[in-house]
């Protein structure tokens, strides 16, 4: 090469580099901006002026608050984070730079000397969360809105940057990655350190994958703490942060990729948003936070609580999903019905032991648990009576508001459709952070649109085999099997809700207004809040609809104690002490006026076995047979018989026509493969199917196919 063109070269070279180097900044600066924006997006001023100037005269010379403790080490709640709050409210008025000189320098003069007591204090919780995650975001929010006021000396902002070094963002799971994650790419943007910001951005779009231990799973439901149901809590922080994330990365070498926003957005669009109705969320989904008051109404997460809402964000990030977003939105700020753009749909998530059932009209949820995932958990001293929330129990939604804030009221070992001993009062958790379930045959099978649940419950002393068959119009529910030896009487809960209209009941053959309480051995119906219960089998019913109290605090102590009252529709079986294989048939007809129940008979299910060996229900209306197999056998219908040779649920669609189609699942997600035959008046098979099920992270997943 000749002198000239190895010049010409290094000066390419340089030209390619600067230019490189020049676009790593103008990104570090778009994604500076980004987050400035968003940190201010949510400012009231008027507010903010008056939070200030309210914590400018409360603060010490020396930068402290001293109703503030800073030795707490309480584990929720705790006090020295107030104290970072508002310092972030001292950055949010200084960006703004609309302060007089006088008070502007007193601001910035007690934000540094503010600053300087905490690094000085160094306060630390008991628990983790507010030490690695809650202390290290806030400082470095406000680091970025200080970053243009020029008032931190280096050194103290170097002091505060080695002090957000916390958290192991490699070992960290799920949403507690994402929020380690976060501060990191607060601390790359703030150093410019691209290295840095790499790894952030990685580790925090990481958990957007299907094969986590904890997380986001293979069948699109949400797990932490271990394999326990998280669909909103962890679930909700986790797609708020990743939207948050992605929206400042749009457009830039960082932005979220084409696949794993595919992901993200299936998990929002068809599992989350599924289990909300109208403004509020399935109880189940909230972990322990169903402890937690208003933790149901999901309005923060519209633009009714400001422009960083997780809807407003995913909208940003996705704008093709605007329509169903937007429909969302109106469906939880009550603008529309809570029917708005509802399309039916049934999923099983065999990951999570839980099922949703979505139709215009109404949601009918269930959650299970089995030795594959873990009951409800109790931790810093909240959820303190939810011993029996996963047996089986079902989220029951017209309105949606069905559920809001009973919990403090609630008769906790009667939870709706739990099975359970009837104890004189509520029992508590004993072991944090939840407990493994202990039975194998816990699982659904779906079509997407219809399907069937069963659980296996032992548990407390208290045995019984319970199954849920779901169609358009109605929900069987039975139980067989029910065995105990345990003190206490046993019973099995139709529902426990607001009392939100008259109730009726169709009792030892006359209609009857149930002000308070009601025992019948001949119930034939009740009606309440436009959802019919019967009772084809019936059954030693009770209901009650009389006031019931209780306080926040009762199940979290973290809350307040002032007394809670209400009226509650509560409505259950008594299977009585010693129960030796009892049994139960309800179903629950949502969408039903008083005048229908008089005028309609439920004839539109037939229930064909109830027992230890086979639960099964045939709706003639869809010509569907939907039967839960808890060993190998055969079931004999009036045109169709069905043999198994191992136990598993079965969903056909068309039985009775020519092209029946077959939906199988493995409850105990152990069986490689299963025989079934089916013969019916078009269909004669005189050898068994060989049917295969899914492996791996597949397995439970139903399967289907279709006879020519």
């Amino acid at each position: 090469m000749s002198c000239f063109l190895r010049k010409v070269y290094i000066l390419l070279l340089f030209l390619t580099i600067g230019a490189k180097f020049s676009y790593s900044q103008d990104e570090f600066q778009l994604i500076e901006l980004r987050i400035n924006d968003y940190l201010k997006a949510e400012i009231e001023p008027d507010q903010l002026n008056k939070d200030v100037k309210k914590y400018l005269t409360d603060i010490t010379k020396d930068g402290y608050w001293s109703a503030i403790d800073y030795s707490s080490v309480a584990e929720t709640s705790w006090e020295p984070l107030v104290h970072l709050k508002r310092v972030k409210q001292f950055s949010l008025a200084l960006s703004l730079k609309n302060e007089d000189v006088n008070e502007k320098s007193k601001l910035e003069m007690l934000t540094v000397k503010a600053l300087r007591f905490w690094l000085t204090k160094n306060p630390k919780s008991k628990n983790w969360f507010q030490n690695e995650i809650a202390a290290p975001t806030t400082i470095g929010e406000i680091l970025m809105l200080l970053r243009n006021a020029s008032i931190l000396p280096a050194s103290l902002q170097d002091s505060l940057l080695k002090s957000m070094e916390q958290g192991n963002v490699v070992k960290a799971i799920g949403a507690n990655k994402l929020d380690i994650a976060t501060h990191i790419i607060y601390r790359a943007s703030l150093t410019k350190d691209k290295a840095l910001m790499d790894s952030a951005v990685h580790q925090a779009f990481l958990p957007i994958t299907l094969e986590n231990k904890e997380g986001l799973q293979r069948d699109y439901s949400y797990l932490q703490h271990g394999p326990q149901l998280q669909i909103a809590s962890y679930g909700q922080v986790f797609l708020t942060g990743e939207y948050k994330v992605a929206s400042w990365l749009l457009g830039t070498r960082y932005a979220l990729p084409a696949e794993k926003l595919k992901i993200l957005d299936h998990y929002l669009n068809e599992t989350f948003l599924k289990t909300i109705r109208g403004r509020y969320i399935d109880f189940n989904t909230e972990g322990r936070g169903v402890s937690r008051n208003d933790v149901l109404d999901k309005i923060d997460i519209t633009s009714k609580a400001g422009p960083n809402a997780l809807l407003t964000l995913a909208e940003k990030v996705s704008p093709l999903n605007r329509n169903i977003l937007v429909a969302a939105q109106k469906r939880i700020i009550q603008q529309e019905e809570p029917s708005f753009m509802i399309k039916p749909a049934h999923i099983h998530f065999w990951k999570a032991d839980y099922t949703v059932h979505s139709r215009p009209a109404y949601s009918f949820n269930v959650r299970a648990v089995s030795k594959r995932t873990i009951r409800a958990e109790t931790g810093n001293k909240e959820n303190l009576l939810a011993k029996f929330l996963p047996d089986g129990s079902t989220n029951i939604q017209r309105s949606g508001e069905e559920y809001f804030n009973i919990m403090p009221v609630w008769e906790w070992d009667k939870i709706p459709g739990v099975t359970a001993r009837d104890y004189l009062s509520d029992q508590k958790l004993t072991i944090e952070w939840g407990e493994r379930g202990v039975g194998p045959f816990i699982g659904g099978v779906s079509d997407g649109v219809y399907g069937a649940s069963a659980y296996q419950l032992n548990y407390n002393e208290v045995t019984a085999k319970k199954a849920w068959f779901f169609f358009d119009n109605e929900v069987v529910c039975l139980g067989a099997a029910i065995n105990s030896f345990a003190k206490e009487a046993i019973t099995t809960t139709v529902n426990q809700a607001w009392q939100k209209s008259i109730v009726k009941a169709f009792a030892n053959n006359k209609l009857i207004s149930v002000d308070k309480t009601l025992s019948s051995k001949d119930l034939k119906w009740v009606w309440h809040d436009s959802v019919g219960y019967y009772f084809p089998k019936g059954g030693k019913l009770k209901l009650s609809n009389q006031v019931q109290t209780g306080s926040w605090s009762s199940i979290n102590l973290n809350r307040s104690k002032e007394q809670v009252k209400g009226k509650v529709f509560k409505l259950w079986f008594e299977h009585g002490i010693d129960p030796a294989d009892d049994s139960y048939a309800y179903v629950v007809r949502p969408r039903v006026s008083e005048k229908d129940m008089l005028v309609e008979a439920y004839t539109s299910t037939e229930i064909l076995s109830n027992n230890g060996a086979i639960q099964a229900v045939k709706n003639d209306a869809l010509n569907m047979v939907q039967i839960v197999f808890y060993e190998p056998g055969i079931l004999k219908g009036s045109n169709f018989s069905i043999k198994v040779d191992r136990a598993c649920i079965v969903l056909i669609n068309n039985v009775s026509g020519k092209t029946p189609t077959v939906h199988l699942a493995d409850p105990t997600q152990t069986l490689d493969q299963v025989k079934f035959s089916f013969n019916s008046q078009w269909v004669k098979e005189s050898e068994e199917r060989l049917i295969s099920f899914p492996n791996g992270t597949d397995k439970g997943k139903s399967v289907s196919f279709q006879f020519e």
